[in-house]
């Protein structure tokens, strides 16, 4: 005996009230998180500048005032990479969130599709840049192993 279930395709599911309820609520929340990142990111840059008018000073023996230009160059840096990469990961999640709530909407599965494609590349930025921090991580802890 033949079971029928194994010839329906997955592109002819079809959505429940509660499950159209979850997703909807999903893609609410992730336009939150979307919104308050961006802000979040927003605010760090204006934070770094506001904290480079007020620059560091480091009194030693016979220097004083001495603040280092290496210092202010690798906080830019980091400020600006931060940015750009909360900025894609603003639009993978935006995305998500409109995307997914007009296909909920208007029972549009390519809507929905779009938006949970958009998730998944939001996803799969994260785990890209989590792999990047780990080997840069044990790349640190070698070096410091190394110089002991």
């Amino acid at each position: 005996m033949e079971n029928q279930d194994t010839n329906k395709s997955i592109f002819d599911l079809s959505f429940d009230e509660n499950t159209k309820l979850q997703l909807k609520g999903a893609a609410t929340w992730g336009g939150f998180a979307a919104v308050i990142s961006i802000i979040g990111s927003i605010l760090g840059v204006i934070n770094y500048f506001i904290q480079k008018s007020n620059p560091k000073t480091y009194n030693f023996e016979g220097f004083s005032e001495l603040r280092t230009q290496t210092e202010s160059t690798g906080n830019l840096a980091s400020v600006i990479i931060t940015f750009i990469i909360a900025l894609v990961l603003f639009y993978f999640l935006n995305k998500f969130s409109r995307s997914a709530k007009a296909g909920v909407d208007g029972s549009n599965q390519q809507l929905i599709g779009e938006g949970l494609g958009s998730l998944s590349n939001y996803f799969k930025t994260i785990g890209v840049l989590l792999i990047i921090c780990i080997v840069f991580l044990g790349l640190a802890l070698l070096i410091v192993g190394l110089k002991t």
